[in-house]
């Protein structure tokens, strides 16, 4: 029987997004729950099964019209074996995901690491389909990055290459990244960390937009409430935007002397709801420590593809056998 459909699944710490593709990999219909970690692999997974069938039921697709679902994980996956090695925002370890969710949903599963996934889609059908050589930067609950180097994606050694979130922005003394060490891009800079510096900040008394905008209740806070901070002019979260904006520039200059890329490409739900205001700002801190620093010898772009990147890679990962 012919199986015409993906889905496509982008699974965060915070969010678990699912999306039903066509055979052109045009979206039919999108489903979003929150992911809930804290409360054990079984109730993500069944959290996870939950999106899938509620996307296919309003896209009227049947299960067994679905060739696969690939699903993007934030972690170190052993695709292969379909299992999920560590994935330190979920609490994992060595967690057979793609036997587990397939049990719950009857349909073949693809496991692979969610940056991977995303940078697949950048290739393919955003901003790096006419590149060799590129760089992506998916700032999310944390950061991740993916590598392609004369049109192949560069895992590593042991398939972790990429994990640019994890090089240090601050030499000495910075935040305790969830890594373990201190002073990481993620650690300053993702969306996670901003918004842990404005509960911070908040608790010390400073005025912002973000608690009325969150109706004090600051485990409601997520990327849509600081961009709606920021717009609204809120000057305590313009001053930490700015901050981070200033350490994803140092990652991406970094980038830029060690691999000279033809492009950094920026991605994830911040930068779809903020990136006309902050890509210029990171632009500017990646200059200051650049090398021979022109618009012409590396660009610094948007992904084009929103906060789909995820989903969408997730479906050409399921269709890997048809894709190649």
């Amino acid at each position: 029987m012919k199986r015409p459909f993906a889905v496509g699944l982008d699974l965060g710490g915070t969010k678990i997004l699912a999306a039903v593709f066509d055979g052109r990999n045009r979206i039919l219909a999108r489903e979003k729950k929150s992911t809930k970690p804290d409360l054990g692999p079984e109730v993500v997974l069944d959290r996870i099964a939950e999106c899938v069938n509620e996307a296919l039921a309003v896209s009227a697709v049947a299960h067994n019209s679905v060739c696969a679902v690939g699903v993007g994980v934030p972690g170190m996956v052993d695709t292969r074996a379909g299992v999920v090695r560590v994935a330190p925002n979920l609490h994992w370890q060595n967690l057979p995901f793609a036997k587990l969710l397939q049990a719950r949903i009857h349909i073949p599963v693809v496991v692979v690491n969610d940056v991977q996934a995303g940078t697949t889609a950048v290739q393919h059908l955003g901003a790096g389909r006419k590149l060799k050589d590129f760089v992506c930067m998916f700032i999310g609950t944390g950061i991740g990055g993916g590598i392609v180097i004369n049109g192949e994606q560069y895992r590593g050694s042991a398939g972790m290459g990429g994990e640019i979130g994890h090089m240090a922005v601050i030499a000495d003394g910075g935040p305790k990244c969830g890594c373990g060490n201190r002073g990481c891009m993620e650690a300053v800079a993702s969306c996670g960390a901003i918004v842990r510096r404005v509960i911070e900040e908040m608790k010390e008394g400073r005025k912002t937009v973000v608690r009325d905008l969150c109706d004090g209740d600051t485990r409601r806070i997520r990327s849509r409430i600081i961009a709606e901070a920021y717009l609204e002019g809120d000057k305590l979260v313009r001053e930490i935007i700015d901050d981070a904006c200033r350490y994803i520039g140092i990652g991406a200059a970094n980038l830029i002397n060690v691999l000279n890329p033809q492009a950094v490409i920026l991605g994830g739900g911040l930068i779809e709801a903020l990136g006309d205001k902050m890509l210029p700002r990171i632009r500017k801190s990646a200059w200051q420590h650049v090398i021979g620093a022109t618009d012409e010898r590396v660009k610094i772009v948007d992904s084009g593809l929103g906060d789909d990147a995820g989903v969408l890679g997730g479906a050409l990962v399921a269709r890997r056998p048809v894709f190649s």
